[in-house]
Parts: C-alpha cells; structure tokens; sequence
C-alpha cells in the first residue's frame, strides 16, 4: 500500500479524480443558474476526472508490466 502512494502517478490521479468529483457534485447539487462560471465548473470538472482516472490507469498498467 505504502508503494502505491509514494507513486506519483496514483497521487496526482487521485488529487484530480478527487477534485474532479467535488467539482461535480457542486454543480449538479449546489447551482440553480446556468452561467458562465457553472458551464466552466462542468466542463473543468470533466476534464479533470478524465486526467486523473487516466493517471490512476496509468499507475495501474506500470504495475502490471513491473510484475
């Protein structure tokens, strides 16, 4: 376990999957009104869990090339 969070592929993963979703949450459950900043939470939430779940694959595929 202590190997898997020293790997910065699966920290930072994990940091933008996490915000990512918070993001996410935020706008479905916390914003009424379609603005700007509402469509840029969307969009940047998105890409945010995108990146993170790719670097969480990433983390993942190493391990399984290592072994």
């Amino acid at each position: 376990m202590m190997k898997k969070i020293l790997d910065l592929r699966f920290t930072i993963g994990a940091f933008f999957t996490i915000i990512g979703t918070l993001l996410l949450i935020y706008r479905f459950f916390f914003e009424n009104t379609l603005t700007s900043q509402t469509t840029v939470n969307l969009w940047g939430s998105l890409i945010f869990l995108i990146f993170g779940l790719f670097m969480i694959i990433l983390s993942y595929s190493s391990k399984l090339v290592e072994d």
